[in-house]
């Protein structure tokens, strides 16, 4: 998912839909060209996740929860645009940047 060429809530259901389901939670990173990567880790070896501009955990129930999935959406763009000193994070999302 890109939040510069196609951010879409259907976009970021299917990234976490994709995502490992025998972990408990996930790491989901947002890069500076827009670009929203789940579990970087495990796609690029030896990555170290505050190199991306924004990152946060969240667990597999955000995607069954709409309010949830949408704080997730409107956190995601928010930390891209740049303006995430005035993020609030939801209570099922965590701050691990």
């Amino acid at each position: 998912m890109n939040l510069f060429y196609d951010p879409s809530l259907i976009a970021l259901s299917q990234l976490i839909d994709n995502a490992d389901k025998s972990l408990p939670a996930h790491n989901i990173v947002v890069d500076y060209d827009g670009e929203v990567i789940i579990d970087p880790e495990k796609k690029f070896a030896g990555v170290n996740i505050s190199r991306f501009k924004f990152c946060t955990q969240i667990n597999d129930a955000v995607n069954s929860d709409t309010t949830s999935l949408m704080d997730l959406f409107d956190t995601l763009r928010t930390a891209y645009n740049g303006t995430n000193q005035y993020i609030q994070m939801n209570g099922k999302l965590k701050n691990v940047a």
